[in-house]
């Protein structure tokens, strides 16, 4: 049993790892910008065991370089006010690959790569 959960775990936690090292790449070749909140909704969703998933889905208007850019389809648990300011990093080579609640995202990976690379080793030991 545990010869099976470290075959499970340790590519997984390597996967995690990779994961986190593209949003670390990422963070260190973006830049930090502002977008304004266009446009919000609503999305839910029941899953098979009944339960009510909930969304938003944001698009946002930003400028970089005097150059105007929009972005949807982003995803979050939070409701923005359309006209608000949203924090937002951009690849500096290529400002269409915008992200929006980075910060957020990368701490949840970071915990979750941390908890699984432990257990894998702690299976492995």
């Amino acid at each position: 049993m545990k010869l099976l959960l470290a075959v499970i775990l340790v590519p997984f936690a390597g996967l995690l790892v990779l994961v986190l090292a593209y949003r670390l790449a990422f963070l260190c070749l973006s830049r930090r910008g502002t977008a304004i909140v266009t446009h919000t909704s609503l999305h839910q969703q029941e899953d098979s065991e009944g339960y009510l998933n909930r969304h938003y889905r944001i698009s946002i208007r930003y400028e970089v370089a005097g150059r105007n850019y929009e972005a949807d389809g982003f995803q979050g648990l939070v409701d923005y006010a359309v006209g608000s300011e949203v924090s937002i990093r951009y690849r500096r080579g290529k400002p269409q690959d915008v992200h929006l609640g980075y910060w957020g995202n990368l701490w949840t990976l970071a915990v979750a790569t941390a908890l699984a690379v432990s257990f894998a080793w702690f299976m492995l030991n």
